[in-house]
């Protein structure tokens, strides 16, 4: 596909005072959730205009985030697919929030609709990927520059259908008599929930007592810290379930702890033993 790369903010600048004169815009990002560093992070803005194809680089040298959150809070009107990990993301990141989104997976959903963007393009608009690997597409490494022209073409594929699926399914909302309710879930998938720490998001959190979730909170927090020292993913440096493990277990003492714990990678050996050492003493305090 043909497009434009946008990479300082001054051409974004000027993007977005030429993309505010459209009616619409199709939109999406390509984050790093925790995959190959630490944290969650932007890496690629896609949108199509309806004649034009555009990568926006959030990570470009001469992008400020003074430019991308006038793209964020522009006032054109902006097709999306499934917004509401996206406009976390920006919340998170740039204290911000998603202005003027329509979000098709909504209105697929009012329609019984629960799947991906693939299957909902072959099903309202009979057209089947070209792309066959999708799934490692999405977990490539989107920090890496300069991205290839397959990361590309996967990412801007998400966007070259929205405006006509909108269409179809805005049609297929109103003659079902679920517009309101439609607007409603609208109005819940654009609201941002708190963010939830990685302790509460486990399974079994709510089933575990209050000494228990103590455990498992100090746990996961000196596993992070050492993984943000590093940059690296969280996972690289503990198994989220061995720490899940310990926490039910509350071991009383150290050398129950580095028992359950097991072998550490020798890469972040002496960094995360003193970490763990110090959430063992902030537990029996």
């Amino acid at each position: 596909m043909d497009y434009e790369y946008i990479k300082t903010s001054g051409d974004l600048i000027a993007l977005v005072e030429e993309l505010n004169t459209k009616e619409r815009i199709a939109v999406d990002f390509e984050g790093e959730f925790n995959l190959h560093i630490y944290g969650e992070h932007l890496c690629l803005i896609q949108v199509f205009d309806g004649d034009k194809y555009y990568i926006i680089d959030p990570r470009g040298q001469e992008m400020k985030n003074e430019a991308l959150v006038s793209f964020f809070t522009s006032p054109v009107k902006k097709v999306w697919f499934d917004m509401q990990s996206d406009n976390a993301l920006v919340s998170k990141n740039y204290h911000t929030a998603l202005e003027n989104v329509v979000d098709t997976r909504v209105l697929a959903m009012c329609l019984g609709y629960t799947g991906n963007l693939t299957g909902l393009v072959e099903k309202y608009l009979g057209i089947t990927s070209k792309i066959t690997d999708k799934k490692k597409l999405q977990q490539t490494n989107w920090l890496k520059r300069p991205l290839s022209t397959e990361q590309l073409n996967y990412a801007l594929s998400d966007v070259e259908y929205l405006f006509q699926l909108e269409d179809i399914l805005t049609v297929e909302v109103e003659k079902a008599g679920l517009s309101k309710q439609a607007e409603a879930q609208m109005k819940k998938a654009r609201k941002i929930s708190p963010e939830k720490p990685g302790w509460k998001k486990i399974g079994n959190w709510k089933l575990l007592n209050e000494e228990q979730r103590r455990a498992t909170r100090e746990y996961f927090i000196a596993r992070d810290v050492v993984a943000k020292r590093f940059n690296v993913p969280a996972y690289f440096v503990l198994d989220k379930y061995k720490i899940v493990a310990v926490g039910k277990i509350c071991p009383r003492t150290e050398a129950d702890l580095f028992k359950y714990i097991g072998k550490i990678n020798p890469r972040f050996e002496s960094y995360l033993t003193a970490s763990l050492k110090k959430a063992f003493a902030n537990l029996h305090a």
